[in-house]
């Protein structure tokens, strides 16, 4: 192996499993911006459920076309709609209302500083690829990576809305292996989520490995490379 790619939320960092009731939050806090910033007689709860009607049928393209939705052109169509447009100030605190839910239940993995730097000692070329919650700027994701010292150990980072693609669209992961100039066989793909992570990797040609974590959906018909649970069954695995 040559290289090693990972997953970001729920395989490096844990955030909320339940991301329902963080995402009313966030669009509640994001309706009361629009209406205080003057959107002519506006209705909170009006703002409210056209956003959250954008955000789901947004999940239904993301799922089905694996494209990315930036976050920036859900929230301008709601602008638009509610006579905020151009608004550069009610965007930037709109999209730290939604990344300020994150931080709410934002937790490292235990020892995922130490296998990195393991990893990183041992040669291997060390990738990213991540969706972004919601289709945040992936300047948000990168913040995290900073304060739990993440970043340094990693030679690049791919995520969904500076591609505009999603897991498992192949073409995330192509750019990834490219980047880390890596061909399919020589890397691996250490991810939490079966349809996304362990499907998308192994579609392309690569090992897929499956870190389990409390944010999980079973599927029998998606089979991973090997399942770990810890760092140490990882290091075993590229070192066996």
């Amino acid at each position: 192996m040559k290289a090693v790619l990972f997953d970001l939320g729920h395989t490096l960092i844990n955030y909320h499993n339940d991301w329902r009731e963080p995402e009313r939050r966030a669009v509640g806090a994001v309706a009361r911006m629009v209406v205080e910033t003057g959107g002519n007689g506006v209705d909170e709860s009006a703002v409210s459920e056209h956003l959250l009607a954008s955000l789901e049928r947004g999940r239904q393209i993301k799922l089905t076309e694996m494209i990315e939705i930036p976050l920036t052109e859900v929230l301008d169509d709601c602008f638009h709609r509610f006579s905020c447009d151009g608004n550069e100030e009610l965007m930037v605190r709109s999209l730290d209302a939604f990344y300020a839910v994150l931080l709410e239940n934002r937790k490292s993995v235990p020892g995922t500083n130490e296998m990195l730097e393991t990893l990183k000692d041992e040669g291997y070329r060390i990738g990213l690829v991540s969706d972004v919650a919601w289709g945040l700027p992936s300047s948000y994701p990168q913040i995290d990576m900073r304060h739990y010292h993440l970043r340094e150990y990693f030679d690049d980072l791919v995520f969904s809305t500076d591609v505009g693609l999603r897991k498992p669209n192949p073409r995330i992961f192509k750019i990834a292996l490219a980047n880390v100039q890596s061909s399919p066989k020589e890397a691996v793909y250490v991810g939490n989520n079966l349809q996304a992570d362990i499907k998308g990797a192994l579609g392309v040609g690569m090992k897929a490995i499956l870190k389990e974590s409390n944010f999980f959906t079973p599927d029998n018909n998606i089979v991973p490379s090997a399942k770990i649970s810890t760092w140490d069954e990882l290091l075993a695995i590229l070192n066996g």
